[in-house]
């Protein structure tokens, strides 16, 4: 059995779009997120490509304001350009809207996809290690939301 995959997907809200758009949607099928327009690094575009797949876990970055603001899997594997959206995420009320996002300081410190270390692409890996840490944040900064986290992260 392959080990859960994760990533996270960064969006700049001063360019105009937020999460909430994502999280408060009533669309009732998956959710497509970027296109080639919107995702230009080269290495997002291969992580998409090659590495993204259906079920994998997204942790959604607000960059400008940094913090994680929700969780969510992916409802497709990635796909390359010239196809439309580049992933399709879980239909909105699969997801989770953190009641406590994590926050760049302290909560984000060491791990290095929410780092310039990896560069700024829209899509970045989270290592296992760096994710079970993340988990347990997100658990025990939003207990009234735990079920629904354990479901969704396990």
């Amino acid at each position: 059995m392959n080990a859960l995959r994760a990533w996270v997907f960064k969006i700049n809200t001063k360019r105009g779009w937020e999460f909430d758009a994502y999280f408060r949607s009533r669309l009732s099928g998956p959710y497509e997120m970027g296109d080639e327009g919107w995702i230009k690094s080269a290495s997002s575009l291969r992580y998409l490509r090659d590495e993204v797949r259906k079920g994998d876990v997204f942790l959604c970055y607000e960059v400008d304001r940094r913090r994680v603001v929700g969780v969510t899997r992916a409802a497709s594997d990635g796909r390359d350009v010239g196809m439309g959206s580049l992933v399709d995420f879980l239909r909105p009320r699969g997801a989770v809207r953190l009641e406590y996002p994590l926050l760049r300081r302290p909560d984000l410190d060491h791990i290095l996809a929410f780092g310039p270390e990896r560069g700024r692409g829209t899509v970045q890996r989270i290592e296992p290690d760096e994710f079970r840490r993340l988990r347990r944040l997100m658990l025990a900064k939003n207990p009234k939301q735990a079920a629904k986290l354990r479901r969704l992260l396990s």
